[in-house]
């Protein structure tokens, strides 16, 4: 027991840097406001200095301090909120409760206790789901890491399509001493790739689905978020052999940076031949020159996947040259060694190990499924 409260106090004491900045980001524009009589007190979790102001109130963005002086307010998350004296506030109390349980949460994640920290954060997701501000930043970016470290991807869909879109209107990650889990410049997830062995495409399409369906029409979840996830489930979908390829409509230049690259792949994707699949890919690494790691695998799976829709349409003596060529080219991906996930290894070595099959080609499809056999046996026991 005495361990276990030695462990929760270091906790917290570390994140306590974490508060500090947070708070002295929501202060600072204020800091040179006139002098007048505090009203309200916030005391913080996380040894940080107190915040003082004319009055509050209770939001579910957070506790707004309103400050002397100046018409603006300090939005305090609730999971910093330790109490607040000096006033009455309508709602306090039951935000209070909810804070408490969000602070627990964000804890546990921090020190790598998942199991513990999702129920706390569950709990409160329908609340928090169509909300924004640095309140629902914790909750959402937190359940999102929490279905991460069990590699649930059909569980990390929405809350991923909550960072982004709140993150796209310039809300910043409540876990800034952890590393990072979404892309710094695109704000895309890595692990939702819209290329997976056939083993996991069905959640993800059935999540990409379910997060469609729930933000028609609603103004809160519009926008970049939405359309990265049509982009991303169009891709999926264009994976599979035998589907009807539409070609990609361009985002244009000044699309945000999750459009214009999930816009660039696939371009190459859906290709309707390799001259224009090579102009797609040269425009890639003009616009993405020195790519993050995910991103250039998801081009040469890309790239791969285009080569073998128009190789199984091949005829005669060229269909056995055009899949074994197509399958080489899929090859490159784990070859490259830049998928972190395993899941695009995975996808690109299934593909090759099945164009093999339909080349006819026995010796090399056996060796690169037996490849394949290992590396889903790896998956799998990191997932258990």
């Amino acid at each position: 027991m005495n361990a276990s409260r030695r462990t929760s106090s270091a906790s917290i004491v570390a994140g306590s840097r974490a508060v500090s900045r947070v708070i002295a980001a929501l202060i600072l524009p204020l800091a040179f406001a006139p002098l007048a009589l505090a009203d309200v007190t916030v005391a913080l979790r996380g040894n940080a200095e107190p915040v003082t102001g004319i009055g509050a109130v209770a939001a579910l963005r957070g506790l707004e301090v309103q400050q002397p002086g100046t018409k603006g307010s300090v939005i305090i998350p609730w999971d910093l909120v330790r109490s607040v004296e000096g006033a009455t506030i309508v709602g306090l109390e039951n935000e209070l409760t909810v804070g408490q349980d969000l602070w627990r949460g964000r804890i546990r994640v921090e020190r790598g206790d998942e199991a513990l920290a999702e129920p706390l954060l569950a709990k409160h997701w329908e609340r928090y789901r169509l909300q924004d501000g640095p309140t629902s930043a914790v909750v959402a970016e937190g359940l999102l890491r929490c279905a991460l470290a069990r590699q649930d991807l059909r569980a990390a869909v929405e809350p991923w399509f909550v960072c982004l879109r709140i993150g796209s209107n310039g809300e910043p990650s409540r876990f800034p001493d952890m590393p990072g889990v979404l892309d710094d410049t695109t704000g895309l997830l890595p692990e939702l790739s819209p290329f997976l062995p056939e083993s996991r495409r069905a959640e993800l399409a059935e999540a990409l689905a379910s997060v469609a369906k729930a933000s028609t029409g609603d103004a809160a979840t519009a926008g970049i978020a939405a359309e990265c996830t049509a982009r991303l489930a169009r891709m999926l979908s264009a994976t599979e052999p035998g589907t009807v390829i539409a070609a990609a409509t361009d985002p244009g230049r000044d699309a945000a940076p999750s459009v214009r690259a999930l816009g660039l792949i696939e371009t190459i994707l859906t290709a309707p031949d390799r001259r224009s699949a090579d102009r797609a890919v040269a425009e890639f690494e003009r616009v993405l020159p020195d790519p993050p790691g995910y991103l250039g695998a998801w081009k040469l799976a890309a790239a791969g996947a285009q080569a073998a829709r128009l190789a199984r349409t091949a005829q005669g003596d060229a269909r056995g040259r055009a899949l074994e060529e197509a399958a080489l080219a899929l090859l490159a991906v784990p070859a490259s060694g830049l998928d972190k996930t395993g899941l695009v290894d995975a996808y690109a070595l299934e593909e090759a190990v099945a164009l093999l099959k339909d080349a006819g080609d026995k010796v090399s499809s056996t060796q690169v499924e037996a490849i394949l056999d290992e590396r889903l046996r790896d998956a799998a026991g990191g997932r258990r």
